[in-house]
């Protein structure tokens, strides 16, 4: 299938510290595996509409591997409707699964929360409209810490047609603490002149409705604090 045109300018990320749980609006799955560090090859497809996947008897799910990984990243995800799935090592791996394990999957497909304890290796990952809402499980907050920032810079490079650098440790911690009160960017307000990139930045607070949040791009007027790029050096600034 062929991907949609154009670009989300809006990221959204809301953090449950205690479960390691994100709630985004504007990251595609196309942005994720080209953002995320260390790229997963392996993915079990719990929910999917890809022609292309391989089989596993024993636990009876499709799944992809390196082989047929960027098929799936250049396919038109968002015409799923809803896609979930999870990473994990290797094929001898999901002959392994106990019958728990399966139903443990089964249980995130449907309800996009994990019954005990997910069988993952990184990830868990549940999106509807693809870039509209997903809810991802992570078992090592850094690889999000990563992604965010990766993802910011890559929508950016994408809308602006300018080349950046990447978003610096001191800052990309700043930006995963704020996803706790509910992170808003809307990329569509940024200022970008000869001199600098300046990406204003709001705290909305926690939701799950992600109709409620694209409206908030017209009810957000008063941002704290901006995202500035220049002379290849990020900054975060406090608006007086």
């Amino acid at each position: 299938m062929k991907k949609k045109k154009g670009i989300r300018d809006l990221i959204y990320v809301s953090n449950e510290h205690q479960n390691n749980c994100f709630y985004s609006y504007g990251i595609e799955f196309n942005e994720f595996m080209n953002c995320v560090h260390n790229r997963p090859e392996n993915l079990l497809l719990l929910k999917h509409n890809f022609d292309n996947p391989q089989w596993n008897q024993h636990s009876r799910f499709d799944y992809v591997t390196k082989e047929e990984i960027n098929e799936l990243i250049e396919d038109y995800v968002y015409g799923y409707g809803d896609f979930c799935w999870v990473d994990f090592s290797n094929e001898e791996e999901l002959d392994a699964l106990s019958n728990i394990q399966i139903a443990e999957l089964l249980f995130f497909s449907h309800l996009a929360r994990p019954l005990h304890s997910l069988p993952m290796l990184r990830f868990a990952y549940y999106a509807h409209d693809d870039g509209w809402f997903n809810k991802l499980y992570v078992t090592h907050l850094p690889d999000y810490e990563i992604l965010l920032s990766k993802v910011i810079v890559y929508k950016l490079q994408k809308l602006t047609g300018r080349k950046l650098e990447n978003i610096p440790k001191e800052i990309s911690s700043v930006l995963l603490e704020s996803t706790r009160d509910g992170l808003f960017i809307d990329l569509s307000k940024t200022i970008n002149n000869s001199i600098e990139l300046k990406i204003p930045i709001a705290i909305i607070g926690h939701f799950t409705d992600m109709d409620k949040v694209y409206e908030f791009r017209e009810e957000v007027s008063d941002y704290k604090v901006c995202l500035v790029y220049s002379k290849k050096l990020w900054k975060l600034i406090k608006e007086v």
